[in-house]
């Protein structure tokens, strides 16, 4: 085997050194990548539409607020821990000294979210965040810690508005949660399990959910924006910045609560109506439409001529009511009130509820297989019904029987424990109380301002019909509360 040279290599290594770099530059020349215009000009799209996104945030996200709460509730079982067994063997057997006995009460500790929509400290919750709390705290994106005072609750659609007192607060808009469209892009922001001021994002997947079977009056604007524990009561909000919903309540495949992608948030219409209900009458006034509907069947539609079950089918129509004076006869359907498309009887009710009095609603219905623009107006209230007779035939004249409520009644309609009122078992077709809202089940909670606890309680009221006139009843549907006023004549 011959040996290279070594005058060789003083030759060779700088011929490929220079070889080298000469490769390298056209590799490098070959390596590197560059865009075409189309793709430029989509990464300019994407980022106008990420800049969206960030204006969004910037706006809603120091009118939202952590809220944490305490809660003092009963501990379940025996308070000393011997005295099960003092049960059993009589008062002789020792127990623990008092200061060693265990707590009757503890405090539980929730959290969720609020948005500020008011500059005086109004914010809008969710019931089931600040309903029962006996105290109240939010925390601002500034860093602020401010303690909070419950304004007004409503179970029925799990909204809550809560009040602080504090000085230059950004506030957020309500949108209108009519004019969404499914496929819009939406941001939800909130605390999700205890981190401060999350956003995330998604699109509206559908709206005006109803028959979810979790609240009393549902209204739902379905979304996949993230929405974890703690996001309860945070705002929804379109790329503009405004509150179109309040996120409720998730579905989630497993055991562990947390976001698969459906979520859901109260519409803001609905929102915004009950807030301004409890802000100014600490409860839910309802409006009075005058009209009664059922749901729709799929042989129902076709005999009115629709070609689906979609709609509330009117039954009877109260004389003299914002509905006949609108021109709304028995048998008519309902498929449109204003903007929104009806899906069924329970959705048009909460629809009714939540429209202001006084305002004009251009509505939609089914006549004899073709369809009727009408224009009705709501009153504030049921109008004063006059009830004939006197204590002994009141409430056979209002059409109702009574009972009083026991634990047992209580639990098995789906009241708590500690609700109070007379119970409603029987109430006479077309009689005035089916006129204005009660139902089996509906408690008679105060007459003139006074609790009743018992049937004759009430019967004791109303006999003083001799001297008093009107009686203002307070009742409740659920976690639905009502007041209607009655003369006697």
């Amino acid at each position: 085997m011959s040996r290279l040279r070594p005058g060789i290599f003083r030759f060779a290594l700088p011929a490929l050194l220079f070889a080298a770099f000469i490769c390298g530059r056209q590799f490098a020349s070959a390596g590197a990548v560059t865009l075409t215009p189309e793709e430029q000009a989509a990464i300019a799209t994407a980022s106008t539409i990420s800049r969206a996104f960030t204006g969004a945030a910037k706006l809603i996200r120091p009118a939202v607020v952590n809220i944490k709460v305490e809660r003092r509730v009963a501990v379940r079982g025996f308070n000393d821990p011997l005295e099960f067994f003092s049960e059993m063997f009589g008062p002789g057997f020792p127990a623990f000294p008092r200061s060693q006995r265990l707590p009757s009460h503890q405090t539980q500790i929730g959290q969720g979210s609020g948005v500020i929509v008011d500059p005086s400290g109004y914010i809008l919750t969710n019931n089931h965040v600040v309903g029962d709390a006996d105290a109240i705290r939010v925390y601002l994106l500034d860093g602020r810690e401010l303690p909070a005072e419950l304004i007004g609750a409503d179970p029925a659609s799990d909204v809550a508005v809560i009040k602080v007192n504090a000085d230059n607060l950004t506030t957020a808009t309500i949108g209108d949660s009519d004019a969404i469209e499914v496929g819009e892009w939406v941001l939800a922001v909130g605390n999700p399990f205890g981190l401060d001021f999350t956003v995330t994002s998604g699109i509206i997947s559908a709206r005006g959910r109803t028959g979810m079977n979790v609240l009393e009056m549902e209204d739902f604007i379905q979304t996949d924006a993230s929405i974890n524990p703690g996001n309860s009561g945070g705002p929804l909000v379109n790329l503009r910045g405004e509150v179109i919903g309040i996120n409720t309540f998730i579905f989630s495949g497993g055991s562990q609560a947390g976001n698969v992608g459906v979520g859901f948030a109260i519409s803001s219409n609905m929102a915004r109506s009950i807030m301004q209900s409890l802000i100014s009458h600490k409860q839910i006034t309802s409006s009075y439409l005058g009209l009664e509907t059922q749901p729709l069947t799929q042989d129902l539609a076709e005999a009115f001529g629709l070609q689906s079950p979609r709609g509330a089918l009117v039954q009877a129509v109260n004389k003299e009511s914002p509905a006949e004076k609108a021109g709304i006869r028995r048998g008519d359907v309902v498929v449109r009130w204003g903007r929104r498309d009806i899906a069924d009887d329970r959705q048009f009710r909460n629809l009714v509820t939540i429209t202001t009095p006084g305002e004009p609603v251009d509505i939609e219905v089914v006549r004899n297989g073709s369809p009727l623009q009408l224009q009705v107006v709501l009153d504030a209230s049921p109008p004063e019904i006059i009830i004939e007779g006197r204590s002994d035939r009141f409430l056979q004249n209002l059409g109702i029987q009574v009972t009083d409520l026991t634990p047992e009644l209580a639990a098995e309609i789906g009241y708590e424990p500690s609700a109070f009122g007379v119970l409603v078992t029987v109430v006479d077709r077309n009689s005035p109380a089916r006129r204005m809202g009660f139902q089996p089940g509906t408690l008679i909670m105060t007459v003139n301002g006074t609790e009743v606890h018992s049937q004759s309680e009430l019967k004791n009221i109303l006999g003083a019909s001799e001297c008093v006139k009107t009686f203002t009843l307070v009742f409740r549907n659920g976690d639905f509360l009502r007041r209607v006023t009655l003369s006697v004549n």
